[in-house]
């Protein structure tokens, strides 16, 4: 890209535009990777000979290609003796997760490949916990928006801690920025997360009497609020399997997996408790918020005072004192966004209990920043978040402009070098 005649965005959009026609989605903006996603399969792209391939070439030898780039952080372990990290932005289905799992995978093959590394420790119980941790954390992070039907609400930084032989000894998943307000409400045609979804879908009649389930998501609020319970391009049912067997393998207990699913459902009930008016916010629907205390292992009344009553302390007395209907129901919100934020979280730690290992040597980081849509009507969460992925916008047009004139730069001192012109830098 940085060999165009005139660089600006009519000039780069047409440059990417043609590439894409003929399938080229990658193309080099000095060491910065610009994709664009085809929305299709392309045949051998991601294969095993273009792993090989590209692991054994340098950065620039051949076409643009995402494992050039995880190969080029390989590499820089040993090259520039120091840690690595990636960092993928993007707005919704631009192919943000995708990529992620790309520069695992090529890392997780180099590992195994990587010379002087014992049999026994080629495939690590690592990059096995990665691989098996995907479903878990796309069913209760992911969910569908209205340009992709597998959108992650949350952003995530994975780090890979290498050895000195080059094979992966350990792992860390930080979290952050989950779109907690997506459990409660959603915008018109999308959906909550998946795996609601997809346990309403998957469980049998003992697990529905277990988790006092009804039949359908039309029957929950935080689910059919906004016209959209299914979608064809999605098998809540093989998800909900591919959950429980993933949770299985990475070694959840019986009663943790039953305690999660719990909780869920006390989630998904909580939406359904409604309230009316009389001296102050009054509970109108107790069969449901004595489920939900069943679920919770709370006490119905106080989990009802919680619900419908403020209290403070004042001069060491505590005071209460009721809450408006609109106000109950934020309360009521509030609850069921912290549960699903603290049920996520600790799925997060579970997972890094398993990849945790050896930290003695570099690590490569892999910043995957989840995007968001534009609406006509925002929320004060999407606009708090909106303005901060402005200025992380504003960040990478510095970098990407930093990384254009270093190209520059180069470029010239090799002229002058060529033409034997002495020059230095001026400050």
């Amino acid at each position: 890209m940085s060999t165009l005649a005139e660089l600006h965005e009519a000039a780069i959009m047409h440059n990417l535009f043609l590439r894409y026609q003929k399938n080229n989605i990658y193309t080099n903006i000095g060491s910065i990777l610009a994709a664009v996603n085809p929305y299709k399969q392309i045949a051998g792209l991601y294969d095993s000979t273009a792993v090989d391939l590209y692991s054994k070439h340098q950065m620039g030898e051949l076409p643009p290609h995402i494992f050039a780039v995880a190969n080029e952080c390989y590499r820089c372990l040993w090259k520039r003796h120091d840690s690595q990290c990636v960092l993928i932005s993007g707005e919704s289905g631009a192919g943000k997760t995708e990529s992620t799992k790309l520069l695992l995978k090529f890392l997780s093959v180099m590992s195994q490949n990587s010379s002087g590394t014992p049999l026994s420790e080629r495939t690590t119980r690592v990059e096995q916990a990665l691989v098996q941790s995907s479903p878990i954390m796309e069913a209760f992070g992911n969910a569908k928006t209205v340009y992709n039907n597998n959108s992650s609400r949350f952003g995530k930084f994975i780090q890979l801690h290498f050895s000195q032989n080059g094979n992966i000894q350990g792992g860390c998943i930080i979290d952050y920025l989950l779109e907690k307000n997506r459990v409660v409400r959603q915008n018109p045609g999308e959906r909550n997360y998946h795996i609601f979804y997809a346990l309403l879908a998957g469980a049998d009649k003992d697990h529905r009497d277990t988790y006092l389930l009804s039949e359908g998501p039309e029957s929950y609020h935080y689910l059919s609020q906004a016209g959209c319970v299914q979608d064809r391009s999605l098998d809540d049912k093989q998800l909900f399997n591919s959950v429980m067997e993933a949770l299985k393998v990475m070694e959840f207990s019986e009663e943790e997996i039953r305690d999660v699913f719990r909780l869920l459902s006390a989630v998904l009930q909580m939406g359904n408790i409604e309230f009316m008016t009389a001296g102050g916010a009054q509970i109108t629907s107790n069969g449901v918020v004595s489920n939900v205390s069943e679920l919770l292992g709370l006490d119905t009344f106080q989990l009802s005072e919680v619900l419908t009553q403020r209290s403070m302390i004042l001069r060491g007395e505590e005071i209460c004192s009721p809450l408006t209907v609109e106000q109950a129901v934020d309360s009521r919100d509030s609850v069921a966004m912290a549960l699903y934020s603290q049920c996520f979280s600790w799925i997060i730690m579970r997972i890094n209990q398993k990849i945790k290992g050896k930290n003695n040597f570099k690590s490569i980081g892999i910043l995957d920043i989840f995007g968001f849509e534009n609406f006509e009507v925002k929320r004060a969460t999407q606009n708090i978040l909106l303005r901060f992925l402005g200025l992380f916008s504003q960040f990478l047009s510095l970098l990407l402009q930093r990384g254009l004139d270093n190209i520059e730069d180069v470029s010239t001192n090799n002229n002058y070098h060529q033409t034997e012109i002495i020059w230095k830098f001026t400050k």
